[in-house]
């Protein structure tokens, strides 16, 4: 109850703050009795969208995060860190600037396609250079991501025209989005919460190593093919809809496990909140870390989860 009460606060003071402060009868008049004035369109058209944005963002990367380090049995591996939320923005700018999609459908489509096949590339490599090794995974995600992003920067570097327009985008940000990206995510965003708990039970066998979960009857290749389109799925819609908003996959099971252990049942359902919770608090900061200009939401969480990345290397290095 007190993370939903928790994320209820953060998304109303997501609709409140900003440049111009806004009183929660302001923002019940603008929702429901739509005035046409100038704080109504504000609000309907600016901070509404990205008050819904951010924590379905949150949430779906929240979770993607979970089923990374599970299926990667790596607590520092992370859609980011396995290069998959590169692979989806390098679809989603190539879909863009070679082929013209500009469509919420075709972006997703592109976006979902890019993050399976990063995922089944690095799974892929690193189980055929001799196992699941957890070092290993993210070694193959790091290069494989730091490659997307390469093909990202010359793609761009050849495309002016649209230059200004990704680049913002590429750094993860929830401002300017409109509504239909918030509706049209969310049904992705479910299913994808929806597989994610169905696979609960099987994820907590698969955490210890391959033959005491085959022993328990779990079907590793279903299980893991599943967690690979989950992942996708997650990871490809929050990436449509704000572009690569780096670390939050790598932070929030991190915080998770701290409060309901590896039970991947409550596991599932917390890091989702706290996801939602972390990633719509990150952009009410950025609205005000370099204010009057607003900072990319990326950039505060990547800050956050760079020093948690550095924190955790460090305790196992001791």
């Amino acid at each position: 109850m007190a993370l939903w009460a928790a994320l209820t606060v953060t998304i109303v003071a997501s609709v409140a703050l900003g440049y111009r402060q806004y009183s929660p009868a302001a923002i019940w008049n603008a929702i429901f009795s739509f005035d046409g004035s100038e704080s109504s369109v504000v609000i309907t058209t600016l901070r509404l969208p990205r008050a819904l944005l951010a924590p379905l963002v949150g949430a779906a990367l929240g979770v993607a995060g979970v089923l990374t380090q599970t299926l990667a049995r790596n607590r520092i591996a992370s859609p980011d860190t396995l290069g998959i939320n590169g692979g989806a923005a390098l679809a989603v700018v190539a879909s863009s600037v070679w082929f013209g999609v500009g469509s919420i459908a075709g972006m997703s489509m592109a976006a979902i396609s890019g993050a399976l096949a990063t995922s089944l590339l690095v799974f892929g490599v690193a189980a055929s250079s001799g196992g699941f090794s957890p070092i290993r995974i993210v070694l193959v995600g790091v290069t494989v991501g730091g490659l997307g992003y390469s093909i990202v920067q010359i793609i761009l570097t050849t495309n002016e025209a649209q230059l200004k327009e990704l680049l913002f985008w590429l750094t993860g940000s929830f401002a300017d989005r409109r509504i239909a990206f918030a509706l049209g995510g969310a049904p992705v965003v479910l299913a994808g919460l929806s597989v994610a708990w169905m696979l609960a039970q099987p994820l907590d066998a698969l955490q210890a190593d391959d033959t005491t979960a085959a022993n328990l009857g779990v079907p590793l290749a279903v299980v893991r093919w599943a967690g690979f389109l989950t992942i996708s799925l997650l990871t490809g819609a929050s990436v449509c809809m704000a572009g690569p908003v780096g670390f939050v996959g790598f932070v929030v099971p991190h915080v998770a496990r701290r409060f309901v252990g590896l039970n991947h049942r409550r596991l599932i359902v917390t890091s989702a909140l706290i996801g939602a919770i972390y990633a719509t608090a990150a952009d009410i900061l950025a609205r005000f870390i370099i204010y009057p200009a607003e900072a990319p939401v990326g950039a505060i969480t990547s800050t956050v989860g760079g020093v948690v990345l550095l924190v955790l290397l460090k305790r196992r290095a001791a």
